[in-house]
């Protein structure tokens, strides 16, 4: 049996928690360890016993976490445990951009390759980034990387160079849901726009166009419910603020529901609406794979460059566009065809191709 220390976001994030159910259940008979904080505890949804969540939280382990930080090295725990173990994957979707922690990010993945040798990166777009300088220091650590399957032909172009650097669309799309019956409501998925760069601006727009498309919804005689991806980037906090911008008369046809580690849960919230308003990433997939019209709200180019290469033809908007956030566009839109969806899964699971090779070994 092989060990495998997973690096993802761990933030009881719906997208990326589906990412590591997905790799459990895949690889039944594979032990893996994740680094997480103590409310990992609520996990629940991996049909597997093979992940061990490990917790930096007892007093020796905080004593030595520091250290490490104070002689630079940023995480010596994950270092001890990559050591002992057969290889890395480091599997999310925007793992790769350009900021205030970039270079602590970088040097943590440079001794997890260095320790733990076999480096596996699934799923992820490269960017956004700003210099060439960001772009040259992950060329020269994806050389080393047993294998980069990006999730978007766009970051793939970036480091097409690289013979072990592959893409195909989002792990998600592989995702095995059988589909269930319906019930009649609008499903949005809302972000707080604030809590991310250059986005300050917009907010009042945003929320002002999804009150008016509530409002809309319910005016032609369906229900809505508003579903917050992650607590911890304050999509609660956007549900609370546009609730309190609608008619109190009105609340009696919205619901809401907060994500907190029940994966299956949340699945089944996704998979009963009658379609859904995506403005967080994985609620348009998830909207796709479940096969419901889904008209997309993108907050970032990891969201235009999917529709790119899915060829959608469809509505959608944009944070810096929401002209056509409305409910006549809206409601213009359908599911995917059964020949996309089918390709886009098939696509999905191109991202395990090696990991497979090496697990079989």
């Amino acid at each position: 049996m092989k060990k495998i220390l997973i690096k993802a976001y761990a933030q009881l994030n719906l997208g990326d928690d589906l990412f590591i159910k997905m790799l459990c259940e895949r690889y039944k008979d594979t032990e893996f360890y994740l680094f997480a904080t103590p409310e990992y505890e609520n996990l629940k949804g991996i049909e597997t016993n093979n992940l061990k969540i490990l917790y930096n939280n007892t007093f020796a382990k905080k004593i030595l976490f520091r250290l490490g930080r104070k002689f630079g090295v940023y995480n010596i725990l994950e270092d001890l445990k990559a050591k002992e173990l057969d290889g890395v994957v480091n599997i999310g979707g925007s793992i790769f951009i350009e900021n205030d922690f970039s270079k602590e990010d970088f040097k943590i993945r440079e001794r997890n390759l260095e320790f733990g040798k076999n480096y596996f990166i699934l799923g992820a777009n490269f960017g956004p980034y700003k210099s060439e300088a960001f772009k040259s220091m992950y060329h020269d650590f994806f050389k080393k990387c047993k294998d980069v399957c990006f999730r978007e032909r766009y970051s793939y172009e970036l480091f097409k160079d690289l013979e072990n650097v592959r893409f195909g669309k989002d792990i998600v799309f592989s995702l095995k849901q059988e589909t269930v019956a319906k019930e009649d409501y609008v499903l949005f998925s809302i972000i707080l726009p604030s809590a991310r760069p250059g986005f300050s601006g917009i907010e009042s727009e945003y929320f002002n166009r999804l009150k008016t498309l509530t409002l809309d919804i319910i005016k032609s005689g369906k229900k809505v419910k508003f579903m917050s991806f992650c607590q911890g980037e304050k999509d609660e906090e956007a549900i609370k603020k546009l609730l309190n911008m609608i008619p109190n008369e009105q609340h009696k046809y919205i619901s809401k529901y907060f994500y907190r580690g029940d994966m299956n849960e949340a699945l089944e919230i996704l998979n009963k609406a009658d379609s859904i308003v995506a403005t967080r990433f994985h609620a348009m997939i998830l909207g796709f794979v479940l096969k419901k019209p889904v008209f997309p709200i993108a907050y970032s180019k990891k969201m235009t460059n999917v529709l790119e290469d899915l060829e959608f033809k469809q509505n959608y908007a944009s944070l810096e566009n929401l002209q056509g956030l409305n409910f006549e566009k809206f409601k213009e839109n359908e599911a995917l065809s059964p020949n996309t969806l089918i390709r886009a899964a098939q696509d999905g699971e191109r991202h395990f191709l090696k990991l497979d090779d090496f697990l079989s070994e």
